[in-house]
Parts: structure tokens; C-alpha cells; sequence
């Protein structure tokens, strides 16, 4: 038996994996560079996880021996989220399941250390990589894992848009395995639901359009257009062009891993003044959290979250962040409260321009009087 149907074999029967694939670990061409690099540079200057490094290392930049990149992808359907108009009556908050559910992310580290093991113990190198420093997708499409969908979040024909990829590289030299054909066709109905048209151009996401992008990673400004589209969302999660696809419509739901209610649908109110010890004894311990890196920016998507409802119940609080927080989350919370209008509204922000001087937060107060009904 070759070296690869061994692995297949094991990954497919042991780990329980049904998507593997095999690249060679060539350097990435010239069309593939220039988009990788812009991806790059957007993510360096928006969050510090990046390091502030925006150059694209190809595979062998990685690792030197590198033969082969191994794309491996489970399924990612967790069930069905509670929508915005659901979340209302409470003002609750939404976060994506994969992404808060602990047991969920410890079942895919501990199949990856099984994998690396599994070359390890064949006298080979292996080491898995995260999808902020290499194109996991990309990748994952040039194998058979899955394909591109117009949404640019790759697709596979069986297991839809909701697929939880994997990459490792090795100094295993295996073959490679098939691209998959387009399965989109003429259907663009995932870049017709896109509400901040970040789905222009099929097969690629204008990440500064991208909800996902500002709320899971931008430690800079939201702009304004992008805030009053993000619904309840608390970090990654906006799922608008998965469930427009027809691929999705059936999938069956992953068991075995029941998401806490607290984590998955938390109050809003309770997220907009979260304390260190509420943050680091939960959130802080997840996938998202991870992203956010600090509680202000889960408040933030909080704040953006209660603006987004335009729900008076939420002015009380709102008040004492504009009144009280920091430049950054008072600036929102004036954002917020212009989004709810009213008469109780503007005097709260007319209160506040008279005790702010920071010209960042005036600034949004004068733009949320001009904007609150």
C-alpha cells in the first residue's frame, strides 16, 4: 500500500474525515499572488494578529523539504441560527456556533495532532497550518476538497458551503489529487443576497465590503454603511450567502455538539457591559474570542447589535458607555442611539456633546443627531 492510500485510509476511517486532498507544495502562481497579497495586506493593517507582517510565504518558505500540502475537510452544519427578528423580543446577540463551541474546536485539534502524528510516526515532518497565514481555500480547490463558490467560501456538491477545512504541509511526497469542476453554474443567488454587495465580482469577497471581516477582525473603524448591516452579529457569523445557496438547503446537522445558549444568544445588554472576569471565563476561551482578542470589540459588535435593533430599551445602557467608555466604544454607542432616534434619544446625545471634547466621538454624536428621527 502507498504511502497515501495509507493516509487516506487512515483519515477517512479512523479520524472520520470524508473530504481529503492533495496539493504539491509548488510555489503559488502570479494571479494567485497578487490576490493573496491584497487579502494579506488588509488583514496586517486591521488586526495585530497579524503581526503586521503582509507578506505571502509560499509553501516552501514554511517549510524547506515541503512535498505536499494536505487539505483535509469535515462538516461544519451545526443547525440552524435564530434570526435577527427572533433575537428581537429578548435583544439577543448572535455568534457562530463552530466558533464559541468548545467542544466542537477540540474535536479538530485533536484530529490534527492525529494527523501530524500519523507522518511523525512514518519519519516525516508535518505541521498544520491556520487559515490567517495560508490560503486554506485556495488550496482546498485546487484538490477536490471542494470548489469556489460564487461567495468565494469553497462549496462542495455533498456537503455544501458549511465545511470545516484543515491544511498541514509535509516533506511527504504523495500525488496530487484533481481540481473539481465548477459547481455554481449560472446561479448567483448567494451574490444577490450579499446586503453589503461584497459579492460584486463571483468567486471573490470584497473583504472591505465583508461583514465577517469587520466584526471577526477589524480593530479599526466599522464604517458606518457596513455597521447598520450587521444585524445582531457578535463577531464572524453573517451565514446571508450560504443559506441563499441551493447546496445548503438539505444539509444534515453535525451531532454531538450542543452550542451554550450563553455563548450562542447572550443578552446584549449583559455583553455591552461585560466584565474582565465574564470575558476570560468565557468568550475569551473561543475560536471568536481568539479574533476579537479583547472585550471592548465584542462590546462593540454589542453596541452595533443594539443600534441595529432600534429598540428604546436599549438607551439606558447605551448612555452610560456614551457618557462613561472609552473614544472608541463611546463612539459607537453615539452611533447606536442615532440609530434608535427619538426624543429621549437626542437629548441623551445632546447631553453628551456637551461633556465629550474628544473630536472622534463628537463627531459621531453630531452624525447620529443628524441622522436620529
Amino acid at each position: 500500500m502507498s504511502l497515501k492510500s495509507d493516509f487516506m485510509e487512515f483519515a477517512e476511517g479512523e479520524l472520520k474525515i470524508p473530504l481529503v486532498g492533495i496539493v504539491a507544495a509548488d510555489d503559488f502562481s502570479g494571479a494567485d499572488m497578487e490576490r493573496l497579497s491584497f487579502v494579506q495586506k488588509k488583514f496586517a493593517e486591521a488586526t495585530p494578529l497579524s503581526g503586521g507582517i503582509d507578506t505571502v510565504f509560499q509553501p516552501k518558505d514554511l517549510l524547506p523539504e515541503a512535498k505536499s500540502v494536505v487539505i483535509v475537510g469535515a462538516p461544519g452544519f451545526l443547525g440552524r441560527m435564530q434570526s435577527f427578528e427572533e433575537c428581537r423580543k429578548e435583544l439577543l446577540g448572535c455568534a457562530e456556533q463552530s466558533h464559541v463551541n468548545v467542544k466542537y474546536l477540540q474535536n479538530n485539534a485533536e484530529r490534527s495532532s492525529k494527523l501530524t502524528d500519523f507522518f511523525a510516526g512514518k519519519g516525516y515532518q508535518c505541521f498544520s497550518m491556520t487559515g490567517g497565514s495560508f490560503p486554506i481555500k485556495l488550496m482546498a480547490s485546487k484538490c477536490g476538497v471542494g470548489v469556489y463558490g460564487k461567495n468565494a467560501v469553497i462549496l462542495h456538491p455533498d456537503y455544501g458551503s458549511w465545511i470545516t477545512l484543515g491544511a498541514f504541509i509535509t516533506d511527504a511526497e504523495m500525488e496530487p489529487d484533481q481540481p473539481m469542476n465548477d459547481v455554481c453554474g449560472k446561479c448567483d443567488l448567494c451574490m444577490r443576497a450579499c446586503p453589503t454587495n461584497a459579492l460584486s465580482v463571483p468567486y471573490r469577497c470584497d473583504m472591505t465590503k465583508c461583514i465577517d471581516f469587520h466584526l471577526g477582525h477589524n480593530k479599526k473603524n466599522i464604517p458606518r454603511e457596513i455597521r447598520a448591516k450587521c444585524g445582531n452579529l457578535l463577531g464572524e457569523g453573517c451565514t446571508v450567502c450560504r443559506d441563499a445557496c441551493p447546496k445548503n438547503r438539505n444539509l444534515k446537522k453535525v451531532e454531538g455538539y450542543e452550542t451554550p445558549k450563553e455563548l450562542l444568544y447572550p443578552s446584549l445588554f449583559k455583553i455591552a457591559e461585560i466584565t474582565d472576569e465574564e470575558w476570560d471565563n468565557g468568550y475569551a476561551m473561543t475560536l471568536m474570542g481568539f479574533f476579537l482578542m479583547d472585550k471592548k470589540y465584542l462590546q462593540r459588535n454589542a453596541v452595533l447589535g443594539l443600534g441595529n435593533f432600534r429598540d428604546e430599551r436599549a438607551l439606558s445602557v447605551l448612555q452610560g458607555l456614551l457618557y462613561n467608555s472609552d473614544e472608541e466604544l463611546a463612539g459607537y454607542a453615539a452611533w447606536a442611539a442615532g440609530m434608535i432616534g427619538g426624543g429621549v434619544a437626542r437629548q441623551m446625545l445632546n447631553s453628551a456633546l456637551n461633556r465629550r471634547t474628544e473630536d472622534s466621538i463628537r463627531s459621531e454624536i453630531e452624525f447620529a443627531l443628524s441622522e436620529a428621527n
